[in-house]
């Protein structure tokens, strides 16, 4: 543009050869200097086709003009597949600079990888799209591999895609390599935006001089960045693969496989673009003042269904106020052959891929294969397609239309019975949990009717699987072989150590965030005062956890019942303390202590497990009960007396239970004074039962045999 009225000779020359141009092309360059003619292309390509468009560049300047079309300008760049992803590296211009950070000194160094062996789950610290499917977790093989599960990854490499079982992950040097335990080294660093994995001086089994040291980025958008910061001399690189593999066994983006390419210094970034544009001619240029250039443009339709699909295509300028400028691109995809329906039919609750579902139209079937793909071929038109397998609800998709070429027609099925996962990390204070036991308890109603038992792994994970819908409560506990046992308490999700403060969790979709983080264990301090006890249990007695907790300042302490019930805290300081057992399911309204110089020691906390229900055995200071009840005879046959003394008129509950805690008789009386209430016991069974009695909401308990 002219940006000044006093021009000089040299000036009025070029713009009297500029006036020699069209009017059009005058008019267009008053608007942009450098433009395409025309400004957006459209075609049509078949199926598994190409075709070549073109449009004209202009440089309507009085200067020389570099023009450029990233990723389009060598060889080393390829994609896309089938899904979208292509690639290119740091020596094409539009490629990934190369750079290194190193984490050597902050990352998390990986331990226990030998060789031919996989380590992990590794969490990825947000959601990573990969292939479709949005991953959580990864594993990190001594072979070259960045997996997405916890396949074994051979030491023989194989092209992408692979077409067989090994599925679902990163090739960044997929060969046979090994961990040199006086070298190698492996460090994951999670950040913000994106994790880094880093091999550093990775060796060729047996074992080289020669090794190579790499970095796998995967960055919260998608893309995916593959580091060689050194290929040292005489390290053989024309024996691996690079690339990336899908879930699907036949999709795939390979960059080299058993040739000559990786090199130190360079970096491969990998895309999800969806480009259907395979090259430009030429891809660079120079262009003198007021001339134009015929640029060829291939649309390839690979990997594109039937449908219309656009992109941009940028031209990279040497012009500091037009760095850029866009061609617009249509490519409409057909195929004039063949109609019908294909997809991918997966499970609503996971998002697995289903196999040997009927896919119906009318008299047309077919199944899904292993990956939960399906091809069905039909005449154009209006169908209703029906989807059914054994587990699974039944679905239709009413009046969808099938194009020339095959309309795309993923869904989800229903199971029905769906099962969910649960995972979460146990943390003991900053650090993981190395070693320890998770727990899962299904709650109905507050009552525990199912329980199950994890190993804490590497990294403090636990899983549960193939949970029902339901609620349920968590707990983690370090076992007696791990460096926190004794420092730290089993502790529900919630962080708490009771399961009734516990923070329960709705279950109906899979869930991976359920965290705990372990509550210390802090001794009380030291002094003249014990308490002790028993508790009672027809199941068990021994190995009950019994807490000791105050308000402040913040004691929390556990003991473990022995083989008679027995338990036992001493050499307490004067204070006030709360004492409970712990056992999930059993409710308990811990007991309040007060120990001082008179009552140095507090003896016979009995505790009496009935039921759903932990009760303390005997009263100290009631407000309801003159004195302890007396129930006669005992051992009784027919009728069991019982004399309450009441310090005021209220109505007493009389709950008779078996050893197992079910209930077998329950009756109210209105109770004045004192009195005595007759309980007819002569159609049960000999053996020991256990009566409750509460009154405004004071509960005593007491063993009675019937023969």
């Amino acid at each position: 543009m002219i940006k000044s009225t006093n021009l000089n000779f040299f000036t009025m020359k070029k713009l009297f050869l500029l006036l020699g141009l069209s009017f059009t092309t005058c008019f267009l360059s008053a608007q942009s200097p450098v433009y395409f003619e025309p400004s957006a292309l459209e075609a049509t390509v078949a199926v598994n086709d190409s075709v070549v468009v073109h449009s004209v560049l202009h440089n309507a300047t009085m200067d020389n003009v570099e023009f450029s079309f990233p990723g389009y300008t060598s060889k080393d760049f390829g994609g896309p597949d089938d899904f979208g992803y292509s690639w290119i590296d740091s020596e094409e211009p539009g490629g990934p600079d190369w750079s290194w950070t190193d984490i050597s000194e902050t990352g998390f160094l990986v331990e226990g990888l030998g060789d031919d062996q996989v380590s992990g789950p590794f969490e990825m610290g947000f959601n990573f799209p990969y292939y479709g499917e949005t991953k959580n977790l990864f594993w990190i093989s001594s072979n070259g591999v960045i997996s997405f599960n916890d396949q074994f990854m051979p030491f023989a490499n194989s092209p992408i895609p692979t077409n067989n079982n090994y599925i679902d992950f990163i090739a960044w040097f997929w060969d046979d390599l090994k961990i040199d335990t006086a070298i190698s080294r492996v460090y994951f660093k999670r950040y913000e935006e994106k994790t880094v994995v880093q091999f550093t001086k990775m060796v060729h089994f047996p074992g080289t001089e020669s090794f190579i040291t790499g970095q796998v980025i995967m960055m919260a958008n998608g893309s995916i960045l593959i580091k060689y910061r050194i290929v040292s001399e005489n390290f053989e690189t024309t024996s691996a693969t690079v690339g990336l593999q899908s879930w699907n066994a036949q999709q795939g983006l390979q960059v080299v496989y058993n040739a000559e390419y990786v090199h130190s210094e360079m970096a491969v970034r990998f895309d999800l673009n969806r480009s259907f544009i395979t090259s430009v001619t030429p891809s660079s240029l120079t262009l003198a003042p007021g001339t134009q250039e015929t640029i060829w443009i291939t649309y390839s339709s690979a990997g594109f269904e039937s449908g219309s699909y656009e992109q941009e295509l940028k031209c990279v300028t040497s012009l500091p106020d037009v760095p850029h400028i866009l061609l617009h691109n249509v490519m409409h995809v057909t195929n004039p052959n063949a109609a019908g329906f294909k997809g991918y039919v997966t499970d609503a609750v996971t998002g697995y891929a289903i196999n040997d579902v009927l896919v119906q139209v009318g008299e047309q079937q077919t199944y899904t294969n292993d990956n939960g793909f399906y091809e069905l071929p039909l005449e154009q038109g209006s169908y209703n397609v029906h989807f059914g397998r054994d587990g699974y609800q039944s679905r239709i998709v009413e009046d969808t239309t099938a194009m020339p070429g095959y309309s795309i027609l993923s869904v989800t099925l229903e199971p029905n019975n769906p099962t969910y996962f649960l995972v979460g990390r146990v943390y003991a204070g900053d650090n993981f949990l190395e070693t320890g036991f998770a727990y899962g308890y299904k709650m109905i109603e507050e009552e525990v009717v199912d329980v199950y038992a994890e190993m804490v792994g590497e990294e403090g994970w636990y899983e549960f699987t193939g949970l029902s819908a339901a609620n349920y409560i968590l707990k983690a506990e370090p076992n007696i072989n791990s460096i926190y046992y004794g420092a730290y308490l089993p502790t529900y999700y919630g962080d708490v150590i009771h399961w009734e403060d516990a923070t329960e969790i709705q279950l109906t979709q899979n869930t991976d965030g359920a965290h705990i983080h372990l509550v210390a264990a802090v001794s009380a301090p030291q002094g003249p005062g014990s308490i002790s006890g028993t508790i009672e249990n027809s199941s068990r007695t021994d190995k009950v956890p019994v807490f000791l907790c105050t308000a402040e300042p913040g004691v929390a302490n556990m003991t473990m019942s022995n083989t008679d019930g027995s338990f036992a805290f001493t050499n307490l300081a004067y204070g006030t303390y709360e004492i409970f057992a712990e056992i999930p399911g059993k409710s308990i309204v811990p007991m309040t202590i007060d120990l001082n110089e008179t009552n140095p020691s507090f003896e016979n906390v009995d505790m009496l497990v009935v039921g759903n229900e932990i009760v303390f055995l005997g009263i100290e200071e009631s407000e309801v009960f003159e004195a302890m009840p007396y129930l006669y005879p005992n051992p009784a046959q027919d009728w069991i007396h019982v004399m309450i003394s009441m310090k005021k008129p209220d109505q007493v509950r009389i709950d008779l239970l078996d050893a197992t805690g079910r209930l077998v008789l329950s009756e109210s009386y209105a109770v004045s004074g004192q009195e005595v209430l007759d309980i007819n016991v002569n159609d049960l069974s000999q053996g020991v039962y256990f009566m409750k009695m509460t009154a405004d909401e004071e509960v005593i308990v007491k063993k009675i045999m019937l023969y």
